[in-house]
């Protein structure tokens, strides 16, 4: 009857369930038509998240989703000393098993599933709040593009928020240089919310209590 919706990704989905958050305002937005399940996982890379697959998402009936989000990479880019990093090669790859896992395992279809690219950075921002980060926009730029490459090798949706927020940068999108402030995420929902909006049908799983008399 609901269709189940599966949001995985990083702290950008953790903490989009915070009140302003973009989880929050597209489960807000689709509380009488889907249900929504946030497996946002701070400070993961996508090798960590490969190698926690079948915990995060366990292949078994209950845990068949019908749309997906997947939003990683922003961990992965950072320099090459610091723990979290994935070099540009492993990152595609395992990016590409993840989507293979969750086709497979849990049932989305690659045209059921969005994948948003790493954003910009505030890279003044940025080195106040998470010195010798290593993340620069040219590397994010990379891995946004290396992104859109399985996205497009794998047929599935895709979102390049790099692009879209570098062309509001002088607005203010960030909290700490990379986590998002309200605008941002009001974005990042505006995108969510297009591509689920195109998925399910236009009347309520269950009628209106004016409509039950």
């Amino acid at each position: 009857m609901y269709k189940r919706v599966l949001l995985l990704g990083d702290s950008q989905t953790q903490r989009g369930a915070a009140p302003q958050g973009w989880v929050n305002l597209i489960a807000d937005k689709y509380c009488r038509r889907l249900d929504i399940t946030n497996r946002g996982l701070s400070g993961y890379n996508t090798r960590w998240f490969l190698e926690r697959i079948c915990d995060i998402v366990p292949a078994v009936p209950a845990y068949h989703y019908d749309l997906g989000v997947l939003w990683l990479g922003n961990n992965d880019t950072v320099g090459e000393g610091c723990v979290q990093h994935v070099p540009q090669r492993e990152y595609s790859r395992n990016l590409t098993l993840i989507v293979s896992k969750l086709v497979d395992c849990i049932g989305i279809q690659h045209s059921n599933l969005l994948i948003l690219t790493p954003t910009c950075v505030d890279e003044v921002m940025l080195d106040k709040v998470f010195p010798n980060s290593g993340r620069t926009n040219e590397r994010m730029r990379e891995y946004a593009d290396l992104t859109l490459d399985v996205a497009r090798d794998r047929k599935c949706e895709h979102a390049d928020l790099y692009s879209l927020f570098s062309k509001h940068t002088g607005k203010g999108l960030f909290t700490d240089g990379l986590h998002l402030n309200t605008e941002g995420n009001g974005l990042v929902a505006q995108v969510v919310d297009n591509f689920l909006s195109h998925r399910i049908e236009g009347t309520l799983p269950l009628p209106d209590w004016k409509d039950l008399s």
